[in-house]
């Protein structure tokens, strides 16, 4: 176990190598750079190219990659090119808005998709269980952004029961955190059921229920675990999912955390930010995968005894 652990995450290094490398020529494949949004605000041609030949953008793009790995390894990834403020302090402050709303988004995922996964089975075809699929489907139909829209019109602007936008106390968290969540909950609750049936179909379940077992103490002390695994796994893919629509998501209700952050900075060209921002939401999105996969392990002895095998 220890062996793939490790070799997991020399892995996880390599694809944030390679994530670098897009990251950094990405930014520069669109036309144009910060010194044509600078020259918007001070105009003039020769004012352009000595901002240019300051901020090393004249160098070849090798070299440019070069200091920026230094920049990242030393731990200073340098200031803000439009603001002058240093990126980490940046990182700092909206980093601290971001994991606010995602933790909240991820908690309201797994503190109702799990209990309601689990019921929607124990109560299969009923009235109650057909609620849920419903709105299981429903959730993962609406897109986010026509939601989010929808529930500031409603709760925000006409009931005024939360604040339109910005980031602020738990008032502020509720609705961006209700919509960053909906989808990632409405596809847990499906998987949720799916593997709490699949897991009651099988043999040791009908033994537990010959023996005078109750369905409730079945499903919750038996069941609940082995049906936890798929969900575990899909975690890897719902926090990266979770993590690409704060970008939307941060950006409607004006919620200035690192998504809000990095679609400024790439409209303006901001090189140095624009680059920490991308890289940090990849290394977040390549560790929770890693992170999963290892729950994954512990959780299935069946998949650690392959791993272990090889």
């Amino acid at each position: 176990m220890t062996a793939y652990v490790l070799r997991r995450f020399v892995y996880a290094i390599f694809l944030l190598f390679i994530a670098s490398l897009f990251v950094f020529y990405g930014l520069r494949v669109a036309p144009g750079d910060v010194t044509d949004y600078i020259r918007t605000v001070t105009s003039g041609q020769e004012f352009g190219e000595t901002l240019r030949e300051q901020l090393g953008l004249n160098e070849p793009l090798p070299a440019q990659y070069f200091v920026f790995v230094k920049n990242y390894l030393s731990g200073d990834p340098g200031n803000s090119i439009i603001t002058g403020a240093p990126i980490t302090e940046i990182l700092k402050d909206s980093g601290v808005n971001t994991v606010k709303l995602g933790a909240s988004a991820i908690i309201i995922v797994y503190l109702l998709a799990i209990p309601l996964g689990l019921f929607a089975a124990w109560r299969r075809n009923s009235p109650q269980d057909q609620t849920i699929r419903f709105l299981a489907v429903l959730g993962m139909g609406v897109p986010n952004f026509f939601l989010a829209i929808l529930l500031i019109q409603l709760f925000a602007v006409k009931l005024g029961w939360f604040p339109v936008a910005g980031p602020g106390g738990l008032r502020h968290l509720v609705l961006p955190a209700v919509v960053l969540a909906l989808e990632s909950l409405a596809i847990n609750i499906r998987l949720m059921r799916s593997s709490v049936l699949e897991e009651a179909a099988k043999d040791y379940m009908r033994t537990l229920r010959a023996k005078g077992l109750r369905q409730r103490r079945i499903m919750w002390a038996h069941a609940l675990r082995n049906s936890l695994v798929p969900v575990v796994a899909f975690a890897g893919i719902v926090i990266p999912l979770i993590l690409g629509y704060t970008l939307i998501v941060e950006v409607i209700f004006r919620f200035q955390g690192i998504g809000f952050q990095l679609v400024e900075s790439i409209q303006n060209r901001d090189y140095a930010l624009a680059q920490s921002l991308a890289l940090l939401f990849t290394a977040v999105v390549i560790f929770s995968n890693f992170l999963a996969d290892i729950g994954h392990q512990l959780l299935d002895p069946r998949v650690r005894e392959r791993t272990v095998a090889r």
